[in-house]
Parts: C-alpha cells; structure tokens; sequence
C-alpha cells in the first residue's frame, strides 16, 4: 500500500544508493526507468550533492547521507531543540520537522520531553533552533490552526451509492493563530495567546467523499433531532425579547414578517456545543428566524453533525485498513465547502508530502471501510455519540450518532 516512488524518499535513497557505488548514464534505479532514474540524478547534480563526470554520476557532498535522513518523516529540514540551564550551558534534546515546529515548539508552547515540560523561550526559523527552558507550571498549551484546502488536480472520480469518491492532488495551507493555555486539572483553559506565524504550505494527495442531494435530502426529510430540549437558562424570555426588538421582529435570513405566526431565535453555533449558559446565549450567537428559516437551519445541523460524525469514524478506522499511525492522515469534514463543489464532503488526506500511497488505497478498499464503520456505529453501546464511534455526543448540537448512520445506511446500500 505504501508507495515507494515518493520523491522526496527516492531522491534520499538515491543519494545514499550513490554514495556507495557511482551510478552510470543509461542506468535505472528500483521501478525507475533509465529515463527517470536520470532525471533524478540530473536533480541531484543541479542542487550540488553530485558531480558528472565521463558519463558517471558521483557523490561530491561532504557529508554522510544517511546520517541526514530522518526515519521518522521526510522533511529534510529540521529544529534543534535547545535547553538553556541555570549556568548559561546550552543543551540539544532532539529535533522536530519544520513543518511540525510551528505547533508544537512555537513561542509560548510547552513541549514534553521524556516525561518533562519545557517552556519555548524562542522559535529560529532562519537559524532552525528553538530555545526552551524548564517548565515550572501546572499546565499545557495547544495550538489553534486555520487551514484551507484546494484541490489542485483530481486522479479519479467513481459513483458511489448515496454520492461520489474521488482521489486527488490536494494543497493544505496552515496557519498556527494562538494557542491555548490548559490547566492539567481539571483540564480548565487558563487563557489564550495570540501567534503570529508565517503560513506553510504542503502538498499532498486526499481521498474524499461527497454525498448527492439525494441523499442530503433524505437524512433532512428524516427528522432525526432527537435531542431534548434545552434550558436556555433563567433569563432567557428576556434575552429572546430583546434579539426580536434588535432584528425588528424580522426573520434574518428570508426578512419577511410572520403575521400571525411567532418568530423564533436561533443559536448560530449550537446551544450543546456550549459549557457556558452565558456564552450560548450572547447576542451575537442569537438570531431571529421565522419558523420555516428556522427549520433549514436545524437541517442543516443534522448534516453536518452527520459529516462530521462520518469523518470523525472513518479517521479513527482508516490507520487501522493501512497500519499506519493516526498521525499520519488528516481529516476534514464539512457540510458545504468550494473543495467539495459546495457539496457535504467527507476528506481523509496524507500528512505526508507528496503522499505515499494511502489515498490510492482507501480510495480502492473504500467501500470496506465504510462497512466497518456501519458495523462499528451499529455495535457502539453509546446512545448519541462518544469518541469510540462518531465522537462526543451533542458537541455539534445533536447527538451525530443517528445522523451518521443513516448516511452510513445510504452509502454502504
């Protein structure tokens, strides 16, 4: 399932294939052919690890090649990771990828090593070191990250029951904004820091699905809210009064008056998605909407709780179909975005440049793993949700649970 032929893995086993034994013209390398074994090689005598010389292609670098290549990723850059002590003494701990080192040793973050914490003092990108101190505090940080996806160019495209599966090349852009401060105990969020972060791009290759209006008709006209109701709290009749004087007793969406019929005021982030009573019902989360806007909205919760249930079981089983780490695959999951040609879109995508084959993969064994999936959900003993399934119950306003299923019930029909 992995695919050997990544370029950025062959060119550093080349250059360690080279520096044993010079590689003559005309020659090829593993599923190569000559040809492309060439241009590989042209490559590496542009960028100055080798030299031409009589038809032969030597290793002219000083270094050691394989000394070079981490087996952990296939970035070639790395961040030393620096202690500074007491006496002024500095000490190297370890290494991480450029490309992690923006969440996990920027400013401000705590990095754990070998069970202790270390405060980030500075972050070098130029200089790619990243100075740390002994931590003294009670708490962890995690970083917040914006990411946008484009679909650079898309390999296959195939009809599945309930919509369509695609395989791609796709394009990540990530931005670390801030990061938040946790208190171990009882895991209480101390405050939040701003970042400010160059962006960084990576390409790679993602297997997604859509689902069809047909289908997202089916799980609206099922009505499966079936959460009970909430308690907006004690002073919510007043609160709902004065959203409707604000909004001028005017649905907002459709902005038509409703003689004769009551308007309602709608959470625009789901009251359950809340631990706070007081931050649900802020102002700017409430809006007023006629009973028939009202209706679409809450539809349109139950997809995409349903979405975002579906990806939340197919990310957590698809390491399991390649033996891979969960780290290895990123997930997104949306009910309406430009990457899935405005359509709900399950995407399963390779943390790894290039890719290394695992799209291709759970593109062909899809339909495989989505019957586990059916089989799992339906097998949970939970009733709306928990992380062994579709993740939390009411994190998104309803359970997901049953949203989930019946779009499992529609794709693996």
């Amino acid at each position: 399932m992995i695919d050997a032929n990544n370029l950025l893995i062959a060119l550093a086993h080349l250059k360690c294939a080279v520096y044993e034994l010079p590689f003559t013209s005309g020659c090829s390398y593993g599923t190569f052919s000559a040809l492309e074994t060439e241009e590989l090689l042209e490559t590496l005598t542009a960028i100055g690890n080798l030299h031409k010389a009589n038809g032969k292609y030597f290793w002219m670098d000083e270094d050691y090649p394989a000394s070079l290549i981490s087996l952990r990723n296939a970035s070639s850059q790395q961040i030393t990771l620096v202690v500074e002590s007491k006496n002024t003494k500095q000490s190297t701990i370890g290494q991480v990828d450029l490309e992690s080192s923006y969440w996990m040793v920027h400013p401000g973050a705590i990095y754990l090593h070998s069970g202790d914490p270390y405060l980030v003092k500075d972050l070098d990108l130029k200089g790619f070191r990243a100075v740390l101190k002994p931590a003294l505090g009670d708490y962890y940080t995690e970083a917040e990250k914006q990411t946008s996806y484009t679909e650079l160019e898309r390999y296959q495209e195939e009809p599945i029951p309930g919509g369509k599966k695609h395989l791609g090349k796709i394009q990540l852009t990530t931005r670390v904004t801030g990061f938040k401060k946790i208190k171990w105990h009882p895991y209480e969020v101390l405050g939040k820091e701003s970042l400010d972060l160059p962006s960084t791009n990576l390409l790679s290759t993602g297997c997604w699905i859509t689902l069809s209006q047909d289908t997202e008709n089916q799980i609206r006209s099922m009505g499966l809210w079936s959460s009970s109701s909430n308690d907006y709290g004690t002073g919510w009749d007043t609160i709902r009064k004065t959203v409707l004087e604000r909004d001028q007793h005017r649905c907002q969406m459709c902005k038509n008056n409703s003689p004769g019929e009551p308007l309602h005021v709608h959470h625009r982030q789901p009251f359950r998605s809340f631990s706070s009573i007081a931050d649900a019902n802020k102002f700017s989360n409430l809006i007023s909407l006629c009973p028939r806007c009202h209706q679409r909205a809450e539809a349109i919760v139950r997809v995409n709780s349903g979405i975002r249930g579906l990806g939340h079981i197919l990310h957590g089983l698809a390491p399991l179909l390649l033996m891979c780490d969960p780290g290895d695959l990123g997930l997104f999951a949306d009910f309406q975005s430009p990457f899935g040609d405005n359509r709900p879109i399950v995407l399963i995508h390779e943390q790894i440049p290039a890719g290394i084959g695992f799209s291709k993969f759970l593109f062909d064994r899809l339909p495989e793993l989505l019957n586990s999936s059916k089989d799992l959900i339906e097998n949970c003993p939970c009733e709306t949700g928990c992380p062994s399934c579709v993740g939390p119950g009411g994190e998104l306003g309803s359970g997901g649970k049953q949203e989930t299923q019946a779009i499992l019930s529609i794709l693996c029909s």
